[in-house]
């Protein structure tokens, strides 16, 4: 009998944390939004589910790899802050990098947790800048104010949680 739960193993697990949910948050009100604008599009989209979703998919993809690299610019923020403080950080990273183990050490697999989680912080504070932008698209077009400022709170709360808590987990490892 198969595993079901071996599809979630880190080689799946990893991209959908830090590619595919942050990149889907971030063009969600913008694909909404062009269907709604664009009869054609909508049109489109109805009768071309496979090919859109194929789009959509490269495009969840593209804007989840923007996102990352957004987040890992923020990450280098951080690490030369951090070394402007003590002044060991990078010399402690190279340090670590330069290790060769020969057994898994013990904290390696926490320390992969804690990257995975930053890397996600921080591309939901990404996303969610997005899909507040958009937001403010679609309230251009006739979305409901009450709608929108409650979805506009939503999407602060969580840009703002994103960067807290990837500066504070920055610091844990």
């Amino acid at each position: 009998m198969p595993n079901f739960f071996s599809a979630f193993t880190s080689e799946v697990f990893r991209p959908l944390v830090t590619l595919f949910i942050p990149g889907a948050i971030a063009i969600s009100t913008w694909f909404v939004g062009l269907l709604w604008h664009f009869h054609e599009m909508r049109t489109l989209a109805y009768n071309n589910h496979a090919e859109v979703g194929l789009v959509l998919g490269l495009a969840v993809t593209f804007a989840g790899l923007v996102l990352e690299d957004m987040g890992a610019r923020v990450e280098d923020w951080l690490d030369k802050r951090k070394n402007k403080l003590d002044g060991t950080h990078r010399d402690n990273w190279y340090a670590y990098l330069r290790t060769a183990f020969k057994a898994d050490p013990i904290g390696r697999r926490y320390l992969r947790t804690l990257v995975l989680r930053l890397k996600f912080e921080l591309g939901i504070a990404f996303a969610m800048l997005s899909a507040g932008v958009g937001l403010l698209w679609l309230w251009s077009m006739g979305l409901s104010c009450k709608v929108v400022v409650i979805t506009e709170l939503l999407c602060i709360s969580f840009t703002a949680w994103g960067f807290i808590e990837g500066c504070s987990s920055r610091y844990l490892g």
